[in-house]
């Protein structure tokens, strides 16, 4: 005897009701939307001279392997904690990679002093506020327009 939790599922799939499943699927297909989530951007400090970034360097630069602009510049990272849900996000659709990847390899870095972590910050608004006042800091927001900071076009 079939526990009854799953005999509607049995009277769904049953192949003599084959209109009915079809029916069921096309509902669940229909009323699943997908929520668009706002477009990251990786934004910089106005200092910063460059508009457009290449993946790859994009890579170094979070991943601590690049710590200096093409002028010279020393480059300062900004990021939210690593459990920050637009942190996760930029991590996995912009870096290509996940957020423990990413702190391990900051934790390379630093343990075997080549270079520095990036400065972590607790809210987005502090994010933006750390962005607009240090000179050739880079990070990420949902938006891009804020009036001290300039988009940084990513290309592969």
């Amino acid at each position: 005897m079939k526990k009854p939790a799953l005999r509607w599922l049995s009277a769904v799939f049953d192949h003599s009701n084959i209109h009915l499943t079809l029916l069921v699927i096309a509902v669940v297909f229909l009323c699943v939307h997908k929520v668009n989530a706002a477009e990251l951007n990786v934004m910089v400090n106005e200092s910063v001279v460059m508009s457009e970034l290449e993946r790859t360097e994009l890579r170094q630069i979070f991943t601590g392997h690049r710590q200096y602009w093409h002028d010279g510049t020393r480059i300062t990272v900004f990021v939210l904690h690593d459990n920050n849900e637009l942190h996760k996000r930029f991590c996995r659709d912009t870096l290509k990679m996940f957020p423990y990847q990413l702190s391990r390899l900051w934790d390379q870095i630093t343990y075997s002093g080549q270079g520095v972590t990036p400065v972590r910050v607790s809210s987005y608004e502090e994010l933006v506020q750390a962005l607009e006042n240090t000179e050739g800091a880079i990070g990420y927001l949902e938006s891009d327009k804020i009036a001290k900071l300039r988009h940084l076009e990513v290309v592969e």
